[in-house]
């Protein structure tokens, strides 16, 4: 398993080097509507009937709701991918991408929000790849140690779902 995360982290890196993959965020003042060129977005009803659902990203602050900072596909346009932050949101603000199986919700990537959370290039049809980053004891704020990389797979009669394991950070 660790040479799976070693070669996929190798890969992640070599491709956003050479600028290849589907797309990607960097965070909630840089993010912008990125993906393939060749995928149309998700429509614009199906994306805000699934951010209101999503549980309120500060329950004590029911006025401060999610907002679309990001979206893809896959290579091949199957898997996508929507990602929100929380209004008026820093890099260390609570994030959740939603995805999509042919533009079909298919729920989110953890149940809960996690920080420092991004979708990175990936150029393997049917899949996106998350990049989970978190504080270590010590860490500034903004600049988190912690760090590992996750599939996610779409299939046929499956729902998308994590083909690595998540780090125990983001459940």
């Amino acid at each position: 398993m660790q040479k799976h995360r070693i070669a996929a982290t190798a890969l992640a890196v070599a491709l956003a080097a050479g600028g290849i993959g589907a797309a990607t965020t960097a965070g909630p003042a840089t993010a912008a509507p990125n993906g393939s060129s060749e995928c149309p977005a998700v429509p614009k009803d199906r994306v805000a009937s699934a951010i209101e659902r999503l549980p309120k990203p500060f329950p004590n602050r029911p006025e401060i709701n999610w907002v679309q900072t990001g979206h893809g596909g896959s290579i091949d346009c199957t898997l996508n991918w929507v990602q929100v932050y929380s209004a008026g949101a820093t890099g260390s603000s609570p994030t959740q991408i939603i995805l999509f199986d042919h533009f079909k919700e298919a729920g989110t990537i953890t149940k809960k929000p996690t920080a420092f959370t991004a979708v990175e290039p990936w150029v393997v049809p049917g899949q996106i790849l998350v990049h989970f980053r978190w504080l270590n004891p010590g860490d500034p704020t903004a600049n988190p140690t912690g760090s590992a990389y996750v599939r996610y797979q779409r299939e046929e009669q499956r729902a998308p779902h994590p083909i690595d394991p998540l780090p125990r950070q983001a459940l």
